[in-house]
């Protein structure tokens, strides 16, 4: 039987998930905790070497993320800029060019700038050489551009200002917020929040900032938080809950 293995970083530790290839069926399903007496390439080490994981063989690999990421359009990068982009935007960061990766969005015509670890990299191809590394919010804002646009109705007292997307992505520690309009990425930012208050206020404060209409535009909701959806309908009309696929949520 094929399987493919993701892993992702989180605040705590590391998580994996094994799927079967043919059915898509989540074999294995394990976090990690990180000690805090062994460094994050000593934690990361550890995981890979987890029982559950030995003897199985892998058709493919990938890494996720959580780092915060910057976004530079793709047509303005230079990978030689990366480092004094990345510091710009983080301020209190000395961060090496050779711990910094990028992840080109090509429907966002977007190039997302990260932190990652060279020694975390290194440690994840001496095990799995074909792994692919990517950013965790950096797919979910290529995803949510992939769904259907939102639009405004022409007969919008305003008159129509062209096809906009509000997409609104919620884990139980984040609230990740894109915007795309025209094709082309509007806003996209990631707030921490762990209750359906805080998640609101960012919310409609983006909302307002970008000017969508309560009664004339979507927003599409991305993940299972139902008390959270209930608050977003008591100030939007039209919302709309989505589910992400497993690959993409773990």
């Amino acid at each position: 039987m094929s399987y493919s293995l993701s892993i992702r970083a989180y605040a705590g530790g590391f998580s994996f998930l094994v799927h079967s290839v043919a059915s898509g069926e989540v074999v294995i399903e394990e976090k990690v905790p990180s000690y805090v007496s062994e460094s994050e390439t000593e934690n990361f080490r550890r995981l890979l070497s987890h029982p559950r994981l030995s003897g199985m063989e892998f058709d493919r690999v990938r890494f996720l993320s959580n780092a915060p990421t910057t976004q530079i359009p793709l047509d303005e990068f230079r990978r030689e800029d990366i480092v004094a982009v990345y510091r710009q935007v983080f301020t209190d960061s000395m961060v090496r060019a050779e711990d910094l990766a990028v992840q080109i969005l090509p429907r966002l015509e977007v190039v997302c700038v990260y932190r990652q670890p060279a020694a975390l990299e290194r440690a994840l191809r001496e095990v799995f050489p074909q792994a692919t590394m990517q950013n965790y919010n950096a797919c979910l804002m290529e995803y949510a551009a992939s769904q259907s646009q939102g639009v405004r109705s022409s007969d919008y007292e305003g008159g129509y200002r062209g096809s906009v997307a509000f997409h609104a992505v919620v884990t139980d520690e984040e609230l990740l917020i894109v915007a795309v309009s025209r094709g082309r990425l509007l806003y996209a930012n990631t707030f921490a929040c762990d209750n359906d208050a805080d998640r609101l206020y960012f919310l409609l404060s983006v909302w307002r900032l970008l000017e969508m209409d309560g009664q004339y535009d979507r927003c599409n909701i991305y993940g299972d938080m139902p008390s959270f959806l209930k608050g977003v309908r008591d100030y939007i009309y039209s919302v709309k809950s989505n589910r992400l696929p497993s690959l993409i949520s773990i």
